[in-house]
């Protein structure tokens, strides 16, 4: 039987008003770098609201053993359109990255559906460790090769996430630490190798070196925006930064723009409301003794934890493309998430 978890719903709500307003505020300032107005907006509310709905309804609806079947199949087709996206007549006009897919007139990012059909996937998987090291040795495989198809992307940060979710699903259900240890190797493997690429080096330095025509331009405004907002903010809807310009103000740099209009109080508010999501996610994962629905909550719960984190970070020392969780205009992103606490909302019943 279907129950919606009215409190994790409300959250939703919440985080989604937020949003909303925001996004609002940006495109009828014809400011943001994805066309402008109120075109834009109903975008926002069609791709980054309505679909991911659909997709949370759906999957609040499918049992748990249907979604241990849909699991493989799932991730087979995450872990194709990953590798498609390397092919240059999948990838957008004048990408230089393998970071979208593109057939027609439909794109989206396929790292940002690995998130979800991995950590679903493992989640069946990783409770089989103990019975035979076979899925253990085949679990690593399948993180490897999916950490690596990320990192040649190149996505840093989506890379991090994964890993992060991956490690806490481990954690939660306390497997022997020589599977995190193996893990952890990975991931500081991946990171070390991250910073020698040539584009990274260049960001960061350019960061030190205040070149504020360049690549710190964002990453100043950004700065500017959120200190400015100070205590209390301007008030909604009096951004002075929203006028003026920073790049990516739908995406990447969404939050500089709400701190500024609701300051320190209000940042702490939306942060607080994210926290709040999280920390459901994690009383319905407590709550469970199957071991496989606990590592897929906790993974879950991480996930979104850490990209929310990953994103207000990016706003302040270091800039990077990461949408903030129900806030950003990320579609592919959004969409992935509410698949994700679409399971979790009717988790315990099915």
């Amino acid at each position: 039987m279907l129950k919606f978890d009215l409190y994790l719903i409300i959250l939703i709500c919440l985080l989604y008003l937020i949003g909303s307003f925001i996004a609002y505020e940006i495109t009828l300032a014809n400011l943001d770098n994805i066309s402008g107005g109120l075109n834009t907006f109903y975008k926002y509310l069609l791709l980054n609201i309505f679909f991911p709905i659909l997709g949370f309804i759906f999957f609040s609806l499918i049992k748990w053993r249907i979604i241990k079947r849909l699991a493989p199949i799932l991730l087979f087709l995450s872990m194709l359109f990953l590798i498609l996206a390397f092919i240059p007549i999948f990838k957008l006009p004048g990408q230089t990255t393998a970071r979208w897919f593109k057939l027609w007139f439909i794109s989206f990012q396929p790292a940002e559906f690995i998130k979800f059909s991995a950590l679903l996937f493992l989640a069946f998987l990783v409770p089989l460790f103990t019975k035979d090291k076979t899925y253990f040795w085949l679990s690593l495989f399948i993180i490897g090769l999916i950490s690596f198809l990320i990192f040649i992307q190149p996505a840093l940060s989506n890379l991090v996430i994964f890993l992060v979710s991956i490690s806490a699903g481990l954690l939660s259900v306390r497997y022997s630490n020589k599977y995190l240890l193996v893990l952890l190797m990975i991931m500081i493997l991946i990171i070390g190798l991250s910073f020698s690429q040539e584009y990274r080096i260049k960001r960061i330095l350019g960061i030190i070196k205040g070149d504020e025509k360049g690549i710190a331009f964002q990453l100043k405004q950004t700065r500017l925006a959120i200190s400015s907002g100070g205590l209390f903010g301007k008030g909604l809807g009096n951004s002075e930064f929203k006028i003026i310009g920073i790049p990516l103000m739908l995406t990447d740099s969404i939050f500089a723009i709400y701190a500024e209009e609701t300051g320190f109080i209000g940042s702490l508010i939306l942060i607080s409301l994210i926290l709040l999501l999280v920390l459901r996610i994690f009383a319905k994962a407590h709550k469970i003794t199957n071991e496989e629905k606990k590592f897929f909550c906790y993974g879950v719960g991480c996930w979104i934890s850490a990209q929310a984190f990953i994103h207000i970070i990016s706003n302040i020392f270091l800039t990077t493309g990461i949408p903030l969780p129900f806030i950003s205009y990320g579609p592919s992103s959004q969409f992935a998430i509410m698949s994700a606490l679409g399971i979790i909302n009717n988790i315990e019943n099915s």
